[in-house]
């Protein structure tokens, strides 16, 4: 049998032996497993982790532009950051949305991949966390959580509580390069919610062959405010326009 066969049967989801298996291991070590604190002895499945929700929080405000453009605008107009003690709640109104993180701090191997789940007790309040739940091998910090509550009804939701579940899948490979195997990535080490990183418009169809005098855009009233215009023009310049 080949290495390569024999690693495709070593893939599948870790099951609670296993998983503990991974935490005892050294930090060094490249497919130890990390998560802190520790979930208590309750908090883990056969096959899963449940994870508990943070006290940080980005709650959406009202945008001074009539849109909001991903990769050009500031993310930092869409939020404001809101810190929720333990014991205390905050109230997610109904067909609303808001960034929260988990309260663990993570370490996954390097040759494992994640998959983070909205509990379904939580699910059946309808609440749903889990809109971006990909987790790579070699991630490092607490996950964005966006948490929307898809009812009709405001849901009140305490940090701390238990809202995810964290489903670990062994990859075919390890994808570490060497023991000295630097981290990459757009999200590396957060232990907050992190506002959303994306590529311009203008750079992503000019690798399609459209240059940005070939498109229009939406700022006629965004322009119109000096520190947007100055941010605008700023992240032109940044991606070597002419502007």
């Amino acid at each position: 049998m080949t290495a390569r066969r024999r690693g495709a049967l070593r893939s599948g989801v870790l099951t609670r032996k296993e998983i503990l298996r991974r935490l005892r291991r050294r930090v060094k070590k490249a497919t130890s497993l990390v998560i802190t604190p520790r979930p208590k002895d309750e908090d883990f499945d056969r096959d899963s982790v449940d994870l508990r929700l943070g006290s940080y929080f980005f709650v959406p405000r009202a945008h001074r532009a009539p849109c909001f453009v991903p990769g050009l605008t500031s993310a930092r107009y869409l939020y404001s950051e809101q810190y929720v003690p333990l014991g205390s709640y905050l109230v997610l109104p109904a067909h609303h949305t808001v960034l929260g993180a988990t309260r663990e701090y993570l370490k996954l191997p390097s040759d494992v991949s994640g998959e983070i789940l909205t509990k379904s007790s939580w699910a059946r309040t309808f609440i749903t966390i889990e809109t971006a739940p990909w987790i790579h091998p070699l991630y490092r910090g607490c996950l964005t959580l966006e948490i929307a509550n898809v009812s009709n009804t405001p849901v009140v939701i305490y940090p701390g509580v238990k809202i995810a579940q964290l489903i670990l899948i062994a990859t075919t490979q390890d994808t570490a390069a060497g023991e000295r195997d630097t981290l990459d990535g757009t999200y590396i080490g957060p232990v907050r919610p992190e506002p959303a990183s994306l590529e311009t418009p203008q750079a992503a169809l000019r690798s399609l062959g459209v240059e940005p005098a070939e498109m229009s855009y939406p700022f006629d009233e965004y322009m119109s405010h000096k520190e947007c215009r100055d941010h605008v023009i700023s992240t032109f310049r940044d991606q070597g326009f002419q502007v």
